[in-house]
């Protein structure tokens, strides 16, 4: 979900995985930064699943990944300029894109898997460190949706793996 030149390339597909923070308490525009592009990444791996997916599974959480991460920047954005933190709206290079149907099913479902897990992760730690209510407020609010997302992928990930048997 956070990012920044320590994001690693998952899969080949260009999903991300979330760093560790800097320190115990990331300032509050650090992580709306993160946020954001986590979000806009997201919303375009969605997109990318719609269209690249082969299983209707892949497909449907495609779909839910754009709904709940366009949802969810909503509220970025507003807490990001009520704190005045500039945000940008730069799209995210999309390595692999050519993939289609089981092969980019497949590595979609893993990538997911391995985001979703460090998001949760992160996401609990800027949480449990900071201190400003809003902040907490708004990561305490999103957690159920990463949580969703990361039990999707884990089945999803768990489904390729048996049909790869």
């Amino acid at each position: 979900m956070f990012g920044n030149r320590h994001w690693i390339l998952i899969a080949g597909l260009g999903l991300v995985a979330a760093p560790a923070w800097a320190d115990d308490a990331p300032a509050p525009a650090e992580v709306l930064s993160k946020l954001h592009q986590s979000n806009v990444k997201e919303v375009e791996m969605g997109k990318l699943a719609q269209k690249n997916g082969q299983s209707k599974e892949v497909k449907e959480f495609g779909k839910t990944l754009v709904t709940d991460h366009s949802a969810a920047d909503k509220k970025v954005k507003a807490l990001a300029k009520k704190e005045k933190v500039e945000l940008t709206d730069e799209k995210p290079a999309m390595d692999h894109g050519d993939l289609t149907g089981a092969d980019f099913d497949k590595k979609f479902a893993q990538s997911m898997l391995d985001d979703h897990e460090k998001d949760v992760a992160e996401v609990k730690k800027a949480r449990d460190a900071t201190d400003d209510a809003q902040l907490k407020a708004l990561l305490t609010a999103v957690l159920p949706t990463l949580e969703k997302h990361q039990e999707t992928a884990r089945k999803l990930a768990d489904k390729e793996k048996a049909e790869a048997k």
